[in-house]
């Protein structure tokens, strides 16, 4: 299988005419589904035109479906496994039980119910915009016994997050969120999530990372180049850096870390890397 990073797929445009006829031809049983994809996503759009309204009727239509393959996970077995990906990764970056932590998109809690039982009672607190999904994520809650964790799972119209307190979150973390996302929106949440960070802790989002022409597909796949996000974070007045050690891993998504102040190995030069010291991030 060839690798969703290699450079050839980097630079890959996949709205093209030529990319979706070749892609045809050499998936054949791919073209009936997509092309029902296709129809049901032009009419929601013509349903809801603003993308919160348009993806909140995806995200039902697929719910229904299967709410493990709604949120990306055509198994079971891969729906544990990009869970606990997610839950690795934040716990080898100093996540601790006694930190806060905001999951962005927090789905039917398919990292998040890992989450909720590592960290302290109520520090997990998750929010979504599909009402659907949420319904499912208290599903797993129950299937996986954490209820005394007190998790907070909450609906969001927007990424404002402007009904959370400032100055609270040691991590924040958003996984397939911004590869679903138009720039207006990672923009919103990206002016305001340093609000809502303590001083040394971080956000972390992974995103379909492209380094050819910035494109959607259906408008629901949204590829970025990096330094298009990197930027927007900077504007924002974030520090942000590229998450090399998160391309090791089986996932085809890329991801940055933003923070308030500078953090190890960061592409800011406004202080030397050996001057750095880790993010402990103390719970607020």
């Amino acid at each position: 299988m060839k690798s969703p990073k290699s450079p050839k797929a980097l630079k890959r445009n996949r709205s093209t005419v030529t990319h979706k006829v070749g892609y045809a031809l050499t998936h054949p049983g791919r073209v009936a589904p997509y092309l029902r994809r296709a129809a049901r996503d032009t009419w929601l759009r013509l349903k809801h035109p603003d993308h919160v309204g348009y993806y909140r009727a995806v995200m039902a239509s697929d719910t229904r479906r299967n709410p493990e393959a709604a949120v990306g996970s055509q198994t079971h077995e891969r729906w544990l496994a990009l869970g606990q990906m997610q839950f690795d990764y934040l716990v080898e970056h100093g996540l601790r039980p006694e930190h806060r932590m905001l999951d962005i998109g927090c789905g039917n809690l398919r990292g998040g119910w890992r989450f909720i039982d590592y960290l302290d009672t109520g520090h997990y607190y998750g929010i979504d915009i599909s009402p659907d999904i949420l319904i499912a994520a208290k599903k797993t809650l129950v299937e996986r016994g954490i209820q005394d964790k007190l998790p907070h799972l909450t609906l969001t119209g927007d990424l404002t997050l402007d009904f959370l307190p400032g100055d609270h979150f040691d991590v924040v973390h958003a996984h397939s969120v911004f590869s679903h996302s138009p720039r207006e929106v990672i923009e919103e949440c990206l002016a305001h999530v340093g609000r809502v960070l303590t001083d040394t802790g971080f956000f972390d989002f992974t995103f379909d990372r492209t380094e050819g022409t910035e494109h959607q597909v259906l408008g629901e796949d949204f590829y970025y180049r990096t330094e298009t996000l990197l930027s927007l974070a900077r504007k924002h007045g974030l520090h942000a850096r590229f998450m090399d050690d998160w391309e090791q891993r089986p996932h085809g998504q890329s991801k940055i870390r933003v923070s308030r102040s500078p953090l190890p190995g960061s592409d800011d030069h406004d202080e030397p890397a050996r001057h750095r010291q880790p993010v402990t991030g103390p719970a607020a």
